[in-house]
């Protein structure tokens, strides 16, 4: 997201929360590139493992994975050049300009709303187990990720006529270019990027927690009828998206980490779009401390925002036993094999 001022960089930058917030810029950024490129990158192949690969669930945290490392490689990645490099990239032509402003919007806005239909998905899978088979299907799946794209596409496509790059008190920039981008744009985005996102999965999670309730109380009243307890088995077989044994407890893993994807997502994202809502009438005006100290709040913002992009590998380990089962399996693979071939070998 773009950040813009109409401070010269003259005075502001001899201010301590100036320098604060080039050195998080320096040296935190490639801290969570690094850290966010292996962890996606392992979430990746953990995904896609063939165990994993056939659930609806596991393809769209697949794409949620790929969307992260956009986003780190888009946001992020610029920020460090900037302050590392003393090199802008969307200064580079008009065109870098608005395509780079736009890839920003538009792979967080991706990113949320992936997270937003692996959401419903799981609310399907838990609420309507007899309907989940018919309505999620990895065809669909895949029809929704592709809507969830042409629909982000058009919600950011203005950013080619909003922003532009000219100078300003003698600094050249990538601003905005009209009240709709500086002022308007920024309440759309609050509620396209936070608070209908959020919103949707509070009352897909409240479903979830109620029906997985009333399951747990139909078992507990009817322990000994085999019919209701086959049903409530399926249930929570439906609900975790695979076909391992399952019974009641592992209900509460699958649910607790979508609850701390969700709520993680909501506090680490919500600096960001608070602080667009509010720079523009702050810096108008402002002292040129005042001006620091926001440039300082920027940084912090968005190394929150960010760090909600690297962390939803450790997220799936902590809560996840499952993908912990296939991200063992994948370390082991190579001992196994190599087992393997020296038994073979000493039996020969």
């Amino acid at each position: 997201m773009n950040n813009s001022t109409t401070h010269s960089e003259v005075a502001y930058k001899d201010h301590p929360e100036f320098l604060a917030a080039e050195w998080i810029w320096v040296y935190v950024s490639p801290v969570l590139i690094f850290v966010g490129t292996i962890a996606n990158i392992l979430s990746i192949i953990v995904l896609l493992r063939r165990r994993m690969r056939t659930s609806t669930t596991m393809f769209y945290l697949t794409v949620l994975s790929f969307g992260d490392m956009m986003v780190l490689y888009t946001g992020l990645l610029r920020y460090w050049i900037k302050s590392a490099f003393h090199e802008d990239i969307r200064l580079i032509s008009q065109f870098s300009c608005k395509l780079h402003a736009f890839l920003v919007y538009f792979s967080l806005d991706f990113t949320t709303w992936v997270l937003v239909a692996v959401t419903i998905d799981r609310c399907i899978f838990v609420c309507l187990p007899f309907s989940a088979k018919r309505l999620c299907t990895l065809r669909h799946a895949k029809i929704v990720v592709i809507t969830i794209t042409l629909v982000m596409i058009a919600l950011n496509f203005h950013l080619f006529w909003g922003v532009s790059y000219e100078i300003q008190l003698g600094e050249l920039s990538c601003t905005h270019v009209n009240d709709f981008t500086e002022f308007t744009w920024p309440w759309i985005d609050f509620c396209m990027f936070s608070i209908v996102p959020f919103t949707i999965m509070i009352i897909a999670n409240i479903l979830i927690i109620k029906h997985l309730f009333m399951a747990h109380k139909r078992v507990a009243s009817h322990n000994h009828d085999h019919n209701h307890s086959t049903h409530s088995e399926n249930v929570i077989h439906h609900s975790d998206g695979h076909n391992g044994h399952q019974n009641h407890r592992k209900v509460p893993s699958v649910t607790t980490m979508l609850l701390t994807t969700n709520c993680v997502f909501l506090v680490l994202t919500l600096p960001i779009v608070i602080y667009l809502i509010v720079y523009p009438y702050v810096l108008y005006g402002a002292t040129d401390h005042t001006t620091a100290l926001m440039q300082l709040l920027w940084a912090i913002a968005n190394m929150f925002q960010y760090t909600n992009n690297t962390i939803h590998f450790f997220l799936y380990c902590l809560t996840g036993p499952r993908f912990r089962r296939e991200l063992f399996k994948v370390f082991k693979i190579k001992t196994r094999s190599s087992h393997e071939i020296t038994l073979t070998m000493e039996m020969h």
